[in-house]
């Protein structure tokens, strides 16, 4: 099993004061609280006397890791379950969960103040991420739905239209969603069961909405690849390269390439 890098907890510290100086501190706050709630959501309910069954002063000490300015903490409880046998899933659903409901929580008492939440919930959203990376590679068919959708807020889907007719000509069973509220994108997503979400945003007005919706996508559906286009891409890059979509794409050729790496196979044409 690979080990987890060090490096990524120094660059979630960065990513989280980036991100606060580019977004509000009220999106914010909804992008930690969606992300706390949704990896609560996946945590399994296990009996006490459950082998696998974390204590609670287990995870208390994750939680103070997480939020701790030596990053080597966190890093180091992380191996050494790995060093135990723990899988991913089991890593994932029963300590990266249930620490993200006890910063909740904490958060929510006042025992916490914003900037450590952010910070704890910046480095489980790394860890989720890099988990991710440990399953098998996302592979697609035509015959398996892709979703695009506009970011909520988003006034112009007139090319998000096009770019989704464009891939039906070419076989692919695309849906698409404008206009959508950010509860009713992610319940598409469960309900088409997705391995494949594009959003499209215009920029900087949008930018808040789709970071909400790239990091609930990836807590919720760990497999699920995101491609984001729109004008965002040329007009904002650091901004999205902060959001960390899988893919960033400018042109409908980019991301029909993309399409065609993930499936494997070229698509037909038109």
């Amino acid at each position: 099993m690979t080990s987890l890098d060090e490096e990524f907890f120094l660059l979630s510290q960065q990513r989280v004061r980036a991100l606060e100086q580019r977004l509000s501190r009220i999106a914010l706050e909804e992008l930690a609280r969606e992300v706390m709630a949704r990896l609560a959501a996946r945590g399994p309910a296990l009996e006490p006397d459950d082998p696998s069954h974390p204590q609670r002063a287990d995870i208390n000490i994750l939680c103070q890791a997480l939020i701790s300015e030596n990053p080597s903490e966190a890093r180091e409880m992380m191996l050494d379950l790995q060093a135990d046998g723990y899988s991913l899933d089991l890593l994932f659903a029963r300590y990266l969960a249930p620490a993200a409901e006890r910063l909740g929580a904490m958060w929510d008492a006042s025992e916490l103040d914003f900037m450590q939440v952010t910070l704890g919930v910046g480095r489980i959203h790394d860890l989720v991420r890099i988990l991710r990376d440990h399953l098998p590679a996302t592979r697609i068919t035509q015959k398996e739905p892709v979703l695009f959708a506009s970011v909520p807020g988003e006034q112009h889907s007139v090319g998000l239209d096009m770019a989704a007719e464009l891939f039906r000509q070419r076989g692919w069973d695309v849906r698409l969603l404008i206009g959508a509220t950010h509860d009713a994108i992610m319940n598409e997503i469960e309900n088409i069961s997705c391995l494949v979400l594009g959003l499209s945003s215009g920029g900087r007005a949008t930018a808040e909405a789709l970071a909400r919706i790239v990091h609930a996508a990836r807590v919720a559906h760990p497999a699920i690849y995101v491609i984001v286009s729109g004008r965002i891409v040329d007009r904002e890059p650091d901004l999205v390269n902060l959001i960390a979509p899988d893919s960033a794409v400018k042109t409908v050729e980019e991301a029909i390439a993309t399409m065609e790496r993930l499936s494997g196979a070229p698509t037909q044409e038109p």
